[in-house]
């Protein structure tokens, strides 16, 4: 997204999950995203900045902070999409290519998903910002119990 950009989306819930995904991934650059209402019956994301100039900073929608308690419905709906967002479409499609009886495997024997995300990450000698630190810190970082405290 560039400078001074907005987009529309009919759907609250996809204005909210879009804006979530920007301030992830610009978090290095400091840059915060918004949702407000639009023009049309619709909603805006935009930089905070942008927001600001257009002297819509009166009210945001407050932004998920996590997505543990996503309901089977709304992961339902957000599957059944026809333009679904390219971050739910690439993790959504790393699940549907996964041969089914690997899923049915971590679900029989509760494999915990996040400590064998961290055991990939730390590996990669990145911290959670993609710096590089090290393979050593890296592992040493990952196995943290948590990671929201370390997000800015």
């Amino acid at each position: 997204m560039k400078q001074n950009a907005m987009e529309f989306y009919s759907d609250l819930n996809n204005a909210i999950d879009r804006a979530v995904w920007l301030q992830f991934k610009y978090r290095n650059a400091k840059r915060y995203f918004v949702v407000y209402d639009g023009p049309e019956d619709n909603f805006v994301v935009s930089d905070l900045q942008t927001a600001q100039e257009m002297e819509m900073d009166n009210h945001f929608y407050p932004l998920t902070d996590s997505y543990k308690n996503l309901s089977y419905e709304r992961l339902q709906a957000i599957a059944q999409q026809t333009n679904m967002l390219e971050h739910w479409e690439d993790l959504l499609g790393k699940f549907s290519v996964m041969e089914a009886e690997l899923l049915r495997f971590v679900l029989l024997y509760e494999i915990p998903l996040e400590k064998l995300i961290r055991h990939e990450l730390a590996n990669r000698g990145f911290d959670h910002n993609g710096q590089w630190i090290g393979f050593e810190a890296s592992k040493e970082f990952w196995q943290k119990d948590k990671l929201k405290d370390e997000q800015p």
